[in-house]
């Protein structure tokens, strides 16, 4: 079939199925994105990634991203293997799922070794959410980014099956994207506050999380809006303990929400 239609028209190796390796059940059905940690070894203080990311599922994170900017594709697959070894060990395998950002290339190498990297979280300046899905095939999760209300309907136009989720933000300005603001970088832009976050939100076909610059002051507010969750990066991984700021934003966002789940779109 055409790339359009977002399914794979041939096999990708010489054996056969290229994800013959990847023995793991799909998660696009069962991702919980209320607690989305996302990190990467330049956030960790010196600590290991992989230290930092436990701590961050014992405290209650359901979804993990790992955002290596400017680095090689051999060493994210090694930080994403030692990380899935992670989420296994803490018995989270079928819980938590676990992307990886920008790189959909690594993600399908990853894949293919049989590491369990569940999808690829991209922006709009990375490789097309068709092409993204193509690569990657059905049972993976792909995420994108949007910030503003049209650019959303404009994601909305997407061939069925093609995303399963949408990050908005940033809900500040933060420290590991200062330069991110709604509307631009020009000094036009601003940051999101509960309405536009309901606005994005109603306008979604998709689960929405929100972050930027996000901190457990801001739980209330955002599980009072209609966003599905909220993502956070120095706020965990810069803590000084990482699985105590986990929990704490957890439990305020729990405070409102409860134990209460987003739903998943329909891709079948």
């Amino acid at each position: 079939m055409p790339v359009s239609h977002c399914r794979l028209s041939e096999p990708l190796t010489e054996k056969g199925d290229y994800m013959d390796n990847y023995s793991y059940a799909s998660m696009r059905d069962t991702f919980d994105m209320s607690a989305y940690f996302v990190v990467g070894p330049q956030d960790c203080k010196g600590r290991p990634i992989t230290s930092v990311v436990e701590d961050a599922l014992r405290g209650g994170a359901t979804f993990i991203q790992l955002r290596a900017k400017d680095t090689d594709a051999k060493d994210i697959t090694s930080m994403a293997r030692d990380i899935a070894q992670v989420i296994e060990h803490n018995s989270k395998s079928d819980s938590v799922a676990f992307v990886i950002d920008d790189r959909v290339d690594v993600v399908w190498q990853a894949r293919h070794k049989g590491i369990k990297v569940d999808g690829v979280h991209i922006g709009q300046t990375d490789l097309e959410p068709q092409e993204a899905r193509a690569l990657l095939g059905e049972d993976a999760i792909v995420g994108l980014s949007a910030e503003t209300e049209s650019l959303v309907k404009l994601i909305n136009e997407l061939p069925a099956g093609c995303i399963d989720y949408i990050g908005a933000g940033p809900l500040h300005v933060s420290i590991t994207k200062p330069e991110a603001s709604v509307g631009g970088n020009d000094g036009s832009g601003h940051t999101l506050d509960e309405a536009q976050i309901n606005a994005i939100c109603d306008a979604s076909d998709f689960p929405v999380v929100v972050g930027g610059g996000v901190s457990a002051d801001d739980m209330e507010m955002l599980a009072h809006s209609k966003a599905a969750g909220w993502f956070v990066v120095s706020a965990i991984a810069g803590a000084s303990d990482p699985e105590e700021a986990t929990r704490n934003m957890v439990s305020r966002w729990k405070a409102v929400r409860g134990d209460a789940k987003h739903g998943h779109v329909p891709h079948k």
